[in-house]
């Protein structure tokens, strides 16, 4: 473990050095955004311009560290310390609007959300997005959001989970107007596939079977408001509740001590009771 974290420092030494633009994105960006679930080890994720491809395999390849655009496998990765996955897909507006944390860039949260949406395979990007939505609420860039789920065509899905927020916590934590206005540009024609939200491997799974019947609809209000059969386990906003709760009432327990302005500012990972 010691040897991973000294060849991740290097890398991050060299990125913090490097002229050239890029992005960490991935779960290593998200955990900057909600301190929340640990980041996948081993991995470093990085938007870069397809043009700097060969520069930055070059500046960061080594003995132990894999560096590509095509995801190493798990064998691989065995008598590695690090891979580094390089997506060609870094554009002026995400570089632009990124977050620079201790001398490093991350994908802006909103960006992130976006690059989240277009992929729930599994349930873990669906926390890392709920987490990021809950957290950064009110620093969030909605309108930009908005805009960016419309021409990503995928207003439908933004929309559902932020939807889902409001009706697990019984509160308006998702503000109003941005449910509707992605509700307004929703596309008559982006479907969910099958009906299903999300279309997780487990979903795709019992539908191969024809286990529809254990798919079961877990957010009615939301799933007859944006005609889509919504089976997100109800269990995951439950745990992301209680510890974000749990995490703001423990880093700031003495709050009688604390200023009022502070209260307000770190009081982004409370729910409202």
């Amino acid at each position: 473990m010691t040897a991973d974290r000294d060849t991740i420092s290097q890398i991050f030494n060299k990125l913090k050095t490097s002229q050239r633009p890029y992005v960490i994105t991935g779960s290593r960006a998200s955990v900057q955004y909600h301190r929340w679930l640990s980041p996948v080890p081993k991995i470093i994720e990085l938007r870069i311009y397809p043009e700097d491809y060969g520069y930055w395999v070059n500046l960061l390849q080594g003995e132990a560290i894999y560096v590509s655009e095509t995801p190493p496998t798990t064998e691989l990765m065995q008598g590695l310390e690090i891979g580094v996955l390089l997506s060609k897909k870094l554009h002026a507006q995400i570089y632009q609007n990124k977050w620079s944390i201790a001398g490093l860039h991350y994908e802006s949260p909103e960006d992130l959300c976006i690059n989240f949406l277009a992929g729930l395979a599994t349930e873990t990007p669906i926390m890392e997005l709920l987490a990021i939505l809950l957290i950064q609420r009110q620093a969030f860039k909605w309108e930009y959001f908005c805009n960016k789920a419309a021409a990503s065509g995928l207003a439908r899905e933004a929309g559902i989970l932020l939807e889902v927020i409001n009706e697990h916590t019984q509160q308006n934590l998702m503000p109003l107007r941005v449910i509707e206005q992605l509700f307004q540009s929703m596309a008559k024609n982006d479907g969910l596939m099958d009906g299903y939200f999300p279309h997780t491997w487990r979903v795709r799974q019992a539908l191969r079977r024809g286990n529809e019947r254990d798919l079961t609809i877990t957010y009615p209000r939301t799933s007859r408001k944006w005609g889509a059969k919504v089976v997100l386990p109800r269990y995951i906003m439950d745990k992301l509740v209680l510890d974000l709760d749990y995490a703001w009432r423990n880093q700031f327990s003495n709050m009688n001590s604390a200023p009022e302005d502070q209260r307000v500012v770190e009081n982004s990972l409370l729910l409202d009771s």
